[in-house]
């Protein structure tokens, strides 16, 4: 692991990015969907630049967990993008009603586990 100053986390942040958009992207079936999500990344930096004012650190030493938050979301649809086609579909066609009308998301139980396990050790590593 490299230190957490280390500049080498600006280039894990950006392949974390890349990897989360590529996995989310393809399950998404309309352009406002596909913006929606590519916008993922930067919200999770504003978020990041927070948690680095809060916590008096340095953007570069949070850089850890925002990776780990990015792939955990990328992980979590590995294997789902038929299932998450059908719900987006759905979703789109529905948009007033509540997700638990639509199709099954077996994504989340994957994202309940992938979550903690990528991002308690970022934490304890920043922490």
């Amino acid at each position: 692991m490299p230190d957490k100053t280390s500049p080498l986390w600006w280039l894990f942040a950006a392949l974390s990015a890349a990897a989360f958009i590529a996995a989310m992207v393809p399950g998404m079936v309309n352009r406002r969907q596909k913006i929606f999500v590519s916008s993922g990344p930067a919200f999770t930096f504003l978020v990041l630049l927070g948690f680095a004012g809060v916590y008096d650190k340095s953007v570069t030493e949070w850089l850890p967990v925002y990776s780990a938050v990015l792939i955990a979301c990328a992980l979590c649809v590995v294997g789902h993008w038929k299932a998450m086609r059908t719900f987006m579909t759905w979703r789109a066609e529905n948009p007033g009603k509540p997700d638990n009308e639509g199709p099954d998301t077996p994504w989340v139980l994957q994202f309940i586990v992938t979550l903690p396990v990528c991002l308690i050790p970022a934490i304890l590593y920043v922490l």
